[in-house]
């Protein structure tokens, strides 16, 4: 039987009859995850709304020198017909490993544009969102191995070589056109693992529990925005690595972890009171300052990372925490807040950050970012 089509799980559903030996059986297809898709092609671009994967690598490409407006649009052409091509599972024109493309595993693919994209072809006029970058602030110190860039392209899924395989061919397909700025790399559950159920970041806590459900009015309302019209459908991009303190968070007792967290570690649940914005919660709580109500909020799709120890012994491991949202305004009153006084700032350090605007879905025969540039 071919590796594309379902496999089928045997399940009793019945007894051995003793005179004949029979057994009942039910056939049931089940999902094979390996070549499991998400459609590239809509309203929206793919990789926001869609269940939790399991991978994620975030690129950061700058423009070469002399790159118009013309140059960044025969580029997202390439990009955007071979994108489509990897995420159903299909080798593209020219690849290096053509059969590397073989398992999706729900492969999705997303490209957002810097303000830095637009100031370098001359079309600032046409940068959709007020804000041009993310405000600074005082619990950063950001460095440039990390931050900004004009083209980001983020790929995630459930099966890691074909998530190496899709960043390796885009940078390929961008490289005539723009040059790696930096690469992130982040993983969550494996698939299959806690399924259903929100991630823990690396120290312990369950992430994204705020998060609107997909698919519902409160989402559309965080996630897409609504204007100008050839934004509508787009969403803003904040993408901050947060490295954390180890080597203090380990020491504190589980009480004290639940204290600065504002939620118990064990099961996510508020430490006092019923609700997260019970007063018996410290005001300096993370979990506290990061609520918002009446929708307010943003859609959070962080991933941790670990990158190995710094010179200084230092573990390179956190966050790379990423969110969307219809207007930065959103994000930037929640880390406003979080900036001043959150108690987790003596353990996080955010040491990169940048701001991308996600252009809206296109249809099959355009190319993501026409609605912009075209």
């Amino acid at each position: 039987m071919s590796k594309r089509k379902q496999l089928l799980a045997v399940v009793v559903a019945g007894s051995i009859f003793a005179a004949g030996g029979f057994t009942a059986i039910s056939l049931q297809p089940t999902t094979d995850i390996a070549m499991a898709t998400e459609p590239f092609y809509g309203e929206h671009q793919n990789g926001i709304e869609v269940a939790r994967q399991a991978h994620a690598t975030y690129l950061a490409l700058d423009l070469v020198d002399g790159a118009d407006k013309a140059a960044v649009g025969r580029m997202m052409r390439v990009l955007t017909a071979d994108a489509e091509l990897l995420t159903q599972g299909q080798g593209i024109i020219g690849d290096s490993q053509f059969e590397m493309a073989e398992f999706p595993a729900r492969l999705t693919i997303t490209f957002g544009f810097g303000y830095s994209l637009f100031k370098k072809i001359g079309a600032l006029d046409s940068w959709p969102i007020k804000e041009s970058s993310i405000p600074a602030y005082s619990i950063d110190k950001l460095e440039k191995a990390w931050s900004d860039g004009d083209l980001l392209i983020q790929v995630g899924g459930d099966e890691p070589t074909s998530v190496f395989h899709a960043v390796h061919e885009l940078a390929r397909d961008a490289a005539p056109f723009a040059t790696i700025r930096w690469q992130q790399r982040g993983f969550l559950n494996a698939a299959g693992v806690n399924e259903g159920n929100d991630p823990r970041n690396l120290f312990g806590q369950l992430d994204g529990t705020a998060n609107a459900k997909n698919g519902t009015p409160e989402f559309a309302e965080r996630t897409w925005s609504t204007s100008p019209d050839n934004f509508a459908g787009g969403s803003t991009m904040v993408i901050r690595r947060i490295r954390f303190n180890f080597g203090t968070w380990d020491m504190l007792s589980s009480n004290k972890k639940n204290d600065a967290l504002g939620r118990k570690l064990s099961d996510g649940t508020p430490t006092s009171g019923e609700t997260v914005t019970d007063s018996k919660i410290s005001e300096d709580a993370h979990a506290k300052l990061a609520f918002t109500d009446k929708n307010r909020g943003i859609t959070r799709r962080g991933v941790n990372y670990d990158d190995n120890y710094l010179s200084d012994g230092t573990h390179d491991a956190g966050l790379i925490f990423t969110s969307f949202q219809s207007e930065l305004k959103r994000f930037t009153d929640i880390q406003s807040a979080l900036a001043m006084i959150d108690a987790l700032n003596k353990w996080t350090t955010p040491v990169g950050s940048a701001l991308f605007i996600i252009p809206q879905g296109v249809m099959k025969g355009d190319w993501v970012g026409s609605s912009l540039l075209g």
